[in-house]
């Protein structure tokens, strides 16, 4: 079993009200989209890293 530390929401540590901020902006997000914290988080994540992969 995996122990998550205090903060640690889908294997992210959110810590400090920068971090807090934008984890709401991320919750809202997921509601929005009618999908959990994880899958936006994934779906974000998959998403910026297409948008800046640079092409050699």
């Amino acid at each position: 079993m995996m122990k998550k530390e205090h903060g640690q929401v889908t294997g992210i540590i959110w810590r400090g009200s920068d971090d807090l901020a934008a984890y709401q902006q991320l919750k809202q997000y997921a509601e929005n989209q009618g999908i959990t914290v994880s899958a936006a988080a994934k779906q974000l994540v998959i998403k910026a890293l297409k948008e800046n992969t640079i092409e050699g």
